[in-house]
């Protein structure tokens, strides 16, 4: 049995007093958010800290906001996967959002776990997402601040995949996040927050934290995401397809988005995909084979996941054409 490692916790209410603890850590730290990733691989010695900093009492971190005039909503980072998709802000302007929630792990786990704890969700794979001792069999991998790749030998970098469901939703979204860091404050797309890199899957800094998650122009769009994972509930995904475009009543995929998920180091963004689908129809069976070939190609598993590479490649074709005849059969109904 996995224990966890001794450690500080400090909790606290507002940002002056957030601030604070962050200055007055002198060792490594974590922010804390549901917890439901960091505490499991904290059991396993993969993150180092000698103290966690919760963020979930926070007073201005929780919330949403859908603002009709200029049709904008708003997320706490530290809104619950729960409040998230029960939220009537989230079902009156963008269901999709609810709708992939309600995909994402267990009941118990979404009570507790963050919308920013999924955005910052560590990257996985078999060679790290070990105990210490098991990993201590195997030579030290770029994750670990090694010089190779476990999963693929040959790699130049770490191959880690990237398998957090919100992400390329709400990328295809256009969504921003904010971040903090002592009382400075910036915004950026959310597409720009991954590296890419599975190492280091995002921009964060130490001290830095997500405060809010931003959509615009959230009216009139289309939204959809599914996934391939081997249970319906708590498996990580093992490939996922993101779609987002302007909904119309001619049934033709216009300003489309297509972003991949589990089958890289981070949401990959098909613009190849999209353009041989955008102007089509649902049911435009040519354009949907065009399309289908172009993300097969694009997506780029390795075997660090529980299923074999070319079957993840062949998922990623199956869920976008699913998509397609799902939206055509809506449309004909």
């Amino acid at each position: 049995m996995l224990k966890l490692p001794p450690f500080n916790i400090l909790r606290p209410r507002n940002r002056d007093e957030l601030n604070a603890g962050i200055a007055g850590c002198k060792d490594e730290f974590k922010f804390l958010g549901g917890g439901t990733d960091l505490i499991n691989n904290m059991k396993k010695r993969l993150y180092p800290a000698a103290s966690l900093i919760s963020l979930k009492r926070v007073e201005d971190l929780s919330f949403i906001t859908y603002d009709q005039e200029r049709d904008q909503l708003k997320i706490g980072a530290t809104t619950t996967l729960t409040d998230l998709a029960a939220a009537p802000e989230i079902s009156n302007s963008i269901p999709a959002i609810a709708a992939t929630v309600a995909t994402i792990a267990a009941p118990p786990i979404r009570n507790r776990a963050t919308i920013g704890g999924n955005l910052c969700l560590d990257t996985r794979c078999y060679y790290y997402n070990q105990s210490q001792s098991w990993r201590q069999l195997a030579p030290i991998c770029y994750k670990c601040g090694g010089d190779i790749c476990n999963a693929a030998p040959g790699a130049k970098t770490c191959r880690a995949v990237f398998s957090a469901d919100l992400p390329p939703l709400l990328i295809a979204l256009g969504a921003e996040i904010t971040i903090a860091s002592g009382g400075d404050t910036r915004t950026i797309p959310l597409a720009d927050f991954y590296t890419g890199s599975g190492a280091k899957p995002n921009v964060l800094q130490a001290n830095e934290y997500i405060t809010a998650i931003t959509l615009n122009g959230c009216k009139n769009k289309k939204a959809l995401y599914r996934k391939f994972r081997l249970r319906k509930a708590l498996d990580f995904p093992l490939a996922g397809v993101a779609l987002t475009f302007d909904d119309n009543p001619n049934g033709k995929f216009k300003n489309l988005k297509i972003v991949l998920n589990a089958v890289a180091s981070g949401p990959l963004t098909l613009a190849e995909a999209a353009l041989k689908l955008d102007g089509k129809a649902f049911n435009d069976a040519d354009a949907i084979q065009l399309a289908v070939e172009a993300a097969m190609a694009a997506a780029a598993p390795i075997a660090n996941v529980g299923s074999k590479p070319f079957y993840r490649k062949k998922m990623i074709g199956l869920l976008l054409k699913k998509m397609a005849a799902e939206l055509a059969a809506e449309q004909e109904a």
